[in-house]
């Protein structure tokens, strides 16, 4: 993904949730349905972390979310290193979910879109390779993928904010 497109995709992102015209809710399977499995009882989020979910924009949302998939991919990797098959599995999976999420939330009505929801199938589908081989190369290259990803949309953030200060807006 180019940083031009990364922060088009930011900046209509930014305009739906900015915009006070409401549109008629669509009918969706709620991320839940779809892609989430249901988080153990033993599992807690940080209430700093549920706090910051809370209160971020869509932009920041899904840096979140990139930084939460490489974080799984990385612990998924030592785990595959150290012979952990369930808790490498339980870590694929956490990290599917995500790349699961970011198809759901994603707007595939331009170019952009679409080009963004075929490499977040691209990367789907080589994650469950990954987890049902033990390869990690394949986990390597969705890292890869990932933190590109990640990258260029912090960047696309950050060009963003600095247009909406110079131009008067809050940052």
């Amino acid at each position: 993904m180019s940083f031009n497109q990364a922060q088009a995709m930011y900046q209509q992102a930014m305009k739906q949730t900015t915009s006070p015209e409401k549109e008629k809710p669509k009918k969706t399977f709620s991320s839940k349905q779809a892609v989430s499995a249901p988080r153990p009882a033993s599992v807690k989020a940080n209430p700093y972390q549920q706090q910051a979910m809370q209160t971020a924009s869509p932009g920041e949302l899904t840096l979140l979310l990139y930084n939460g998939c490489l974080k799984f991919l990385q612990k998924a990797e030592k785990a595959m290193n150290e012979g952990k098959v369930e808790e490498k599995n339980k870590l694929m999976i956490r990290a599917q979910n995500i790349i699961g999420e970011l198809m759901i939330t994603l707007k595939t009505d331009s170019e952009i879109g679409n080009s963004m929801m075929q490499m977040y199938d691209y990367m789907y589908r080589r994650l469950i390779e990954a987890n049902v081989s033990n390869d990690t190369k394949v986990l390597q290259e969705i890292y890869g993928l990932v933190e590109e990803f990640r990258d260029t949309w912090k960047q696309a953030m950050q060009k963003d904010r600095e247009l909406r200060f110079r131009e008067g807006g809050r940052a």
